[in-house]
């Protein structure tokens, strides 16, 4: 077993989305193990802002307001990465890349022959260009890989060698969801989706299925500013029976009001290779209609916790949410499978076996 005094995490931008969510459970991990941490993000509010026992650095980038500003600070902040990392001390450090994005990193640790994993959350075969650059770089220099689904390990490009560890929640998240089934509240009304403020995300088709059924109450919470959520507001021409909210660090109110949860990203565009928003709600009890390929078919076992859909069939997806709307019953046995099934995910199980991973 290899001996580990330092690990250093490095994530691009540090903000209130999945990946950097599960990136903040792994160090609190790592750190209640007694590890040396370090973290090397980017500067805001974020769920890596703020961890106790952890020393932070911090590059230069952030999002602007336009993708060429945006793609010129990224490639900045990568080469300061890269510096930063191959002139750093290396006896007995170990480089933990989160998302194939840090290239600075990689390229860093590939020419100084540092320790170096990654842990890959996105799926590698996205159209956009700056993925060609992406892919390239995790090509040459991925040595370990860990994966959050088997469906990503198995569409990964030139892996090397590499583990599916499940994504989990933090205890605290657990146990606030636990309390509130114990209290005996029960104000579940809404059909909820969070997302980020994409068109292949399925937002669209979520508004339509909220004009289409105006006897429920839907929400739908962005990862975007309240300027942004406000314009796609009037754009959009939302319903009444639908709420807009922008971004949130604490989605438990939205998981206490929701009767379901619904993921509907497009499978030609984008294939969700997780998805923690299930998993979150899931403990709450909510069940998940979501599509029928990646990771969602890992947590949702079709007709017993949740449906699997095409999310273009919105008729289909209309008659399953009045069918567990009306059937109590049958919506109480999906409810108590989803619990039952989120207990699989379990933060400490997640913890071991990566540092099981890392000693190797």
């Amino acid at each position: 077993m290899k001996k580990i005094s330092r690990i250093v995490f490095i994530h691009s931008l540090n903000n209130y989305t999945g990946s950097p969510n599960v990136l903040s459970i792994v160090i609190k991990g790592f750190a209640a193990k007694g590890y040396n941490i370090d973290l090397i993000t980017s500067r805001g509010d974020g769920f890596l802002s703020n961890i106790k026992g952890v020393n932070y650095r911090y590059t230069c980038y952030r999002w602007l307001d336009k993708k060429w500003k945006t793609a010129v600070i990224l490639l900045l902040s990568q080469i300061e990465l890269f510096f930063m990392i191959l002139f750093s001390r290396s006896r007995d450090t170990v480089y933990y890349l989160n998302t194939i994005t840090p290239f600075g990193a990689a390229w860093a640790c590939r020419l100084s022959n540092k320790k170096c994993f990654y842990h890959v959350h996105e799926n590698m075969r996205q159209k956009k260009p700056v993925y060609v650059l992406f892919r390239w770089t995790y090509k040459h220099c991925n040595r370990r890989s860990i994966f959050v689904s088997h469906y990503l390990k198995t569409t990964a490009l030139n892996c090397k060698n590499g583990i599916v560890v499940y994504n989990a929640l933090h205890p605290n998240f657990i146990n606030e969801a636990e309390h509130y089934a114990s209290s005996g509240n029960n104000e579940k009304q809404t059909i909820l989706l969070v997302a980020s403020l994409r068109r292949f995300k399925g937002v669209y088709e979520f508004v339509e299925i909220a004009k289409k059924m105006p006897q429920y109450n839907f929400e739908l919470v962005f990862s975007e500013t309240p300027d942004t959520v406000k314009r796609f507001s009037v754009e959009a021409k939302l319903p009444g029976n639908l709420k807009v909210y922008s971004t949130q660090n604490d989605l438990h109110p939205f998981y206490r009001r929701a009767k379901l949860l619904l993921s509907l990203s497009h499978p030609e565009a984008w294939i969700e290779t997780f998805g923690l928003s299930i998993l979150e709600a899931m403990v709450y009890g909510v069940p998940a209609i979501a599509p029928n390929v990646g990771g969602p078919t890992e947590l949702i076992e079709d007709g017993m916790n949740g449906n699997l859909v095409n999310p273009h069939n919105l008729l289909d997806i209309i008659s399953k949410i009045e069918e567990l709307m009306q059937d109590e019953k049958k919506y109480q046995m999906f409810s108590l499978n989803a619990i039952e099934k989120s207990k699989q995910f379990s933060e400490a199980i997640m913890i071991n076996e990566i540092e099981s991973y890392l000693l190797k």
